[in-house]
């Protein structure tokens, strides 16, 4: 027994020997295994941090934090790493690409830079040989910046020219300070004659300058005191707009038709809001269409020819002005059916209504009594001969004499009286005999007499006021607050 003991010993010992062999490498090799198998994380960051830079196109910077300087710092520390190896790769060819965009932009100190860059990384020779050969071509066509600048500053260059010539310099030499400061000279000129501009009015010239200021040094020292200046004229300009375009609704609302296109006319040659602008136009087309159809059944021709041409030019396709295009055609047709000589009872027909129309408004009877006011037998005479002289004559003095008796009335506060005299008008101009300036005067004293009226309990007196003002108002909120105070005062539900 003794004798196998004896024999398994040496085995024993060489089991003994190759363990502490291996434990051995295993301290002394951990740290080159740990590297291999599991890169350190500082190394990781570093590879991130180049790759980011690489994408943002960051490749190269004095501050150590462009790709090609993270990837060495990788390289430095572990000069296997594969991974910071083509990182550089592909920084050389990011450079190369980046030179050959910046030729092609005339981008003379990019494209000086980037290739230095890939020479600097071994790039491929055959790529860098073919654009230094460009670079030599561009520079000797580009000049000198010396030459560059004392073009630039030459009297009586152009100014674009000129900040053409400075931008050329700063490309081949970013750092130029007489560039800088010429380029500096030549955009406070165009400040100032953006500052001309505003005192002017001109801001939409103004805007142009100050813009392109900011495309070339949006750092300039002078943009934002002018910015400011320019951005307080722009809300002047927007407020006299907004005035403009109430100013033209009113002149809408007053029947002044012309007044408001004028205004709509003048705010489109500025350049404001098109869609705000000929939404204004259309209104004012659709209500001078109106007036050329009020126009054409008169047989006015000649006006409603007129009123039809300004409401085409304010709005060619409105429906209105086609309204009207057919309503004058018909207007015209009827004309030509009337044409036909009257009989002679049909003449003395036409005289006597013309006499009897007289006589009522020499009694002051416009509208009552049904069939022997004058409007009554001039409607008579019109239904004859509406383009007979006499029949004309007989209208226009109806028209003038009811607006006379209107004013006569409202003074004296007839009210009944008023209201009779500015029916007449609507009757003998529909749509156009009654202002709107008109309307709103007499609601205002029927509004008055329905307060009166309700404050003296005169149920009926007061419903017959609000009636009559809602006639001339019916919008009108003061209308609506009387009824509802009136339904109260006796006692109903509102």
């Amino acid at each position: 027994m003794r004798d196998g003991w004896v024999e398994a010993l040496p085995r024993w010992r060489a089991w003994v020997v190759a363990g502490a062999v291996l434990l051995l490498v295993l301290i002394v090799g951990r740290g080159w295994l740990s590297e291999r198998l599991f890169p350190h994380p500082r190394l990781n960051r570093q590879l991130e941090l180049a790759q980011a830079a690489l994408s943002r196109g960051v490749l190269s910077s004095a501050d150590g934090r462009g790709a090609r300087e993270l990837f060495e710092s990788v390289l430095a520390a572990d000069p296997d790493q594969e991974a910071a190896r083509q990182g550089l790769v592909d920084v050389g060819n990011a450079a190369i690409s980046d030179a050959q965009r910046a030729l092609e932009q005339g981008q003379v100190a990019r494209a000086r830079a980037r290739l230095a860059l890939a020479e600097a990384l071994s790039a491929p020779s055959g790529q860098l040989q073919s654009l230094r050969a460009r670079l030599h071509d561009q520079e000797e066509a580009s000049g000198s910046v010396p030459s560059l600048l004392a073009e630039a500053g030459a009297a009586g260059v152009d100014e674009v020219r000129a900040l053409d010539l400075v931008a050329r310099a700063l490309q081949m030499e970013p750092a130029n300070t007489q560039a800088v400061d010429l380029r500096a000279d030549l955009l406070t000129r165009r400040i100032a004659r953006a500052d001309a501009a505003i005192l002017a009015g001109r801001i939409d010239q103004a805007q142009a300058l100050v813009a392109g200021v900011v495309d070339i040094d949006p750092a300039h020292l002078d943009l934002p005191a002018v910015q400011g200046r320019l951005g307080e004229a722009m809300a002047r300009r927007q407020d006299a707009i907004g005035r403009e375009f109430d100013a033209a609704r009113a002149d809408e609302r007053a029947g002044r038709v012309n007044h408001a296109a004028n205004r709509y006319l003048a705010l489109r040659a500025q350049g404001v809001d098109a869609a705000r602008v000929q939404a204004g136009l259309d209104r004012a087309a659709t209500l001078m269409a109106a007036q050329a159809q009020h126009e054409a059944a008169d047989f006015r021709f000649r006006a409603a020819e007129a009123s039809l041409q300004a409401a085409r030019s304010w709005s060619p396709e409105s429906d209105a002005v086609q309204a009207a295009e057919t309503r004058l055609r018909q207007a015209h047709l009827a004309e030509r059916r009337l044409r036909k000589p009257l009989g002679p009872a049909e003449r003395r027909r036409v005289a006597n209504a013309v006499v009897l129309a007289r006589e009522a408004m020499d009694r002051g009877q416009f509208l009552a009594p049904p069939g022997a006011s004058a409007w009554d037998r001039l409607r008579v005479a019109m239904s004859l001969a509406p383009a007979d002289p006499a029949v004309r004559v007989v209208q226009r003095e109806l028209a003038a004499r009811s607006a006379t008796c209107f004013e006569e009335a409202l003074a004296d506060n007839r009210l009944h009286r008023a209201q009779e005299c500015l029916e007449t008008r609507v009757a003998i101009v529909p749509g156009r005999g009654a202002s709107a300036q008109d309307r709103r005067r007499l609601a205002d004293r029927w509004i008055a007499r329905a307060e009166e009226r309700l404050g003296a309990s005169d149920w009926t007196a007061a419903d017959a006021a609000i009636a009559s003002a809602r006639r001339w108002q019916p919008s009108d909120p003061r209308v609506k607050d009387l009824a509802t105070r009136l339904r109260r005062a006796r006692g109903t539900s509102p």
